[in-house]
């Protein structure tokens, strides 16, 4: 049985009938279930783009988070008024506060604008994500993304009332097997490619994982990272590579040409079958 997975919301489109913004939601249809991973920047382009695609949010099984920036939990809210008692799987760690800390600029706040209390008001079933998890024989839950950490920009994140440098503990991804094996499917990628890769091959016990869907976070990558990034990919015997959102036009060039006939970028509007 095939494995569609379609995006909602991605800082493109593919089309002039979708709004585009610097987020990041897709809709995984992976009969009986039907996921949202991730929930945009923002509702308004979220449902938006939901109703001029056809998907109904109201009847979504559950919801994935990837981890708590603002741009994949923007419209989490507006989705579990629409579909209450919805079952939300994400890290504890998602709601802190945090924030982008770049060179000679203010820092900037990128916490997920809703708080834990205002989502469980407006319907969440919060099922906190602290280990992998096995929804069915063909969707597993990544649990935390162990490594070292990652990354050439610096975030911050409070905790325990200290800022300290972000380790993105509360990153996750989702595991979805097709006839020909898994898909890895991404929010940013902030653990790192590598990291990412790792876990996802532990958790599916040998087989073969064949795809990576969503962002890459390889926009500031410099020669050096995008040439891990490529023979990573290639070691790990990705089939398909479809990047989005903060992966970077520069990388996505790069890795087409490195990575010849298994690269096809997506944005809203786009369905992957698996």
């Amino acid at each position: 049985m095939s494995v569609e997975l379609l995006i909602l919301v991605d800082n493109s489109t593919t089309s002039d009938a979708l709004r585009a913004e610097h987020g990041l939601s897709m809709l995984v249809s992976a009969p009986p279930w039907r996921i949202l991973f991730d929930a945009a920047a923002t509702a308004e382009t979220l449902l938006a783009n939901a109703e001029t695609l056809g998907v109904d949010l109201s009847s979504l099984d559950a919801a994935v988070i990837s981890h708590g920036h603002y741009d994949h939990t923007g419209g989490l809210s507006a989705v579990v008024r629409r579909c209450p008692g919805l079952k939300v799987y994400v890290h504890s760690g998602a709601f802190n506060r945090r924030w982008s800390d770049q060179p000679g600029k203010p820092l900037r706040d990128v916490s997920c604008p809703h708080s834990i209390e205002q989502l469980y008001q407006s319907g969440a079933v919060f099922h906190s994500v602290t280990h992998p998890e096995r929804l069915d024989g063909g969707l597993v839950v990544s649990g935390p993304i162990g490594g070292a950490r990652h990354g050439r920009e610096a975030f911050v994140v409070r905790k325990a009332g200290e800022m300290v440098t972000d380790g993105f503990e509360d990153e996750i991804c989702l595991l979805v097997r097709g006839p020909g094996g898994w898909a890895v499917v991404t929010g940013c990628c902030h653990r790192g490619l590598r990291n990412t890769l790792r876990t996802a091959r532990f958790l599916v016990r040998g087989e073969p994982l064949v795809a990576i869907v969503g962002g890459l976070h390889l926009r500031k990558a410099g020669p050096e990272d995008l040439d891990e990034a490529a023979a990573l990919l290639d070691a790990y015997g990705i089939e398909n590579v479809y990047p989005c959102h903060c992966t970077g036009a520069e990388a996505v060039a790069f890795l087409r040409s490195s990575l010849p006939g298994r690269v096809h970028p997506v944005a809203a509007g786009s369905r992957v079958v698996l």
